[in-house]
């Protein structure tokens, strides 16, 4: 077998960052464990992110014990728990955070997915899909559940998409589940959220993102009798194939584009600025954002905030409905080094990998991902073994070593 060990740079280092403090490898449910400082804020409000291991939920670098938590996934709450959800989702917790910003307790995980149904056009750059008419964009970071790389998805596929929307109402997704390879009628559904651009009251259509919704004979919630408008965001559900460029809605509800947060409300969130006026009065995930002179600023300066840049914020909701931030830390996962190769060493006490000669280190906030036959989940330090087949996304640091954002095994034929 011809080993391949690879070390790319997508567009150059980034910008070096304070190494968190480290996680223990064992991250189950029991007492000792802890994990890595990032800035989190203590004290009971939202959080809001994606999904990097399990063992309990870890969400934006805190380790949420969700025992007695209710989960929902897509607005049910039948039967579920953490098994139901994986890696990559990005999740809307209410949490309390420990003082130390480190661990915490959730009250609910809550998953709703940003599109769904069939792929109308397959990849042909490995970065971008189209869904429904959607396209779909993504990174480095972004966690394929079902298939191993975006290619590998045909026309008619049935996906799933979880994800963030950038400033242009573009989706960037953070995973992407394969539910069926074709459409079923009875289990399969085409579901798309999205702002009205054009209505034909006399077809009893309207057009979402290229994708025409006739709700002729669809179910139509919080219109209050009357029509659906240009302008409105609504979610349309269907039970049907999609035939050609047309969806046939059984379900359409009038929705929020974005969650808002009540006054006082401590909040902690991974997304995309989607407004941008200045750098006191930006959004991120739609959620209005203010900073202060107080505000600290980790992987970047108060100079990076822009359309489209990925960051968490730690703050709490004033009077006016403004987060105010107290602290941002930027991502950038398209400048971030790529490794793939076979597992040198690991050190357990240290967190710490070697990989093509070069120190990896491990997070909280390290996703991890087994795609290898043995499909452990949670994915650990102690669970890994020289020789495996491993491919590491992550940021150079000042003493040469790598801070992994991203951790896959996969299986040897896969490189």
């Amino acid at each position: 077998m011809k080993q391949k060990i690879n070390l790319q740079i997508k567009k150059g280092l980034s910008t070096a960052i304070v190494l968190f403090s480290l996680f223990l490898v064992s991250c189950g449910g029991g007492g000792g464990d802890s994990v890595a400082a990032n800035g989190g804020i203590s004290g009971t409000g939202i959080t809001m992110g994606r999904i990097t291991n399990f063992g309990s939920i870890f969400v934006n670098g805190v380790r949420f014990d969700v025992n007695n938590a209710t989960f929902i996934r897509d607005g049910s709450t039948a039967t579920l728990g953490q098994a139901d959800f994986s890696v990559g989702e990005f999740v809307v917790l209410k949490s309390t955070i420990d003082a130390g910003g480190t661990t915490g307790t959730a009250s609910e995980v809550s998953f709703t997915d940003l599109l769904e149904g069939r792929v109308t056009s397959a990849s042909t750059d490995a970065v971008t899909i189209e869904v429904l008419g959607q396209t779909i964009s993504t990174d480095n970071l972004t966690v394929f559940i079902g298939f191993n790389t975006l290619t590998t998805l045909s026309i008619g596929n049935i996906v799933e998409v979880s994800g963030i929307k950038d400033a242009n109402g573009f989706i960037t997704a953070t995973s992407i589940r394969l539910k069926a390879t074709s459409f079923q009628v009875g289990t399969s559904e085409n579901e798309i959220k999205g702002t009205i651009t054009s209505v034909n009251s006399t077809l009893e259509t309207f057009t979402i993102g290229g994708i025409t919704i006739d709700y002729s004979n669809a179910d139509l919630q919080g219109f209050n009798g009357q029509p659906p408008q240009v302008g409105q965001f609504v979610e349309a559900k269907s039970n049907q194939a999609i035939t050609g460029i047309t969806l046939l809605a059984s379900r359409i509800e009038l929705e929020d584009e974005y969650q808002n947060l009540e006054a006082n409300t401590e909040a902690e969130i991974e997304g995309l600025v989607t407004s941008f006026n200045s750098a006191t009065s930006f959004a991120v995930n739609g959620l209005a954002v203010t900073t202060t002179n107080a505000t600290q600023y980790e992987n970047g300066t108060v100079g990076d905030i822009a359309p489209n840049a990925l960051m968490e914020v730690s703050g709490r909701v004033n009077a006016a409905g403004l987060l105010v931030a107290e602290e941002i830390s930027f991502e950038n996962p398209s400048e971030e080094l790529e490794i793939k190769g076979l597992l040198q060493s690991i050190n357990i006490s240290a967190n710490e990998l070697v990989l093509d000669g070069l120190a990896i280190v491990l997070t909280s906030s390290t996703l991890m991902i087994d795609e290898s036959d043995q499909n452990v989940s949670p994915l650990t330090l102690s669970d890994l073994s020289v020789g495996d087949t491993l491919e590491v996304y992550g940021v150079a640091q000042t003493d040469g070593k790598i801070l992994a954002t991203k951790l896959e095994r996969s299986q040897p034929d896969d490189d």
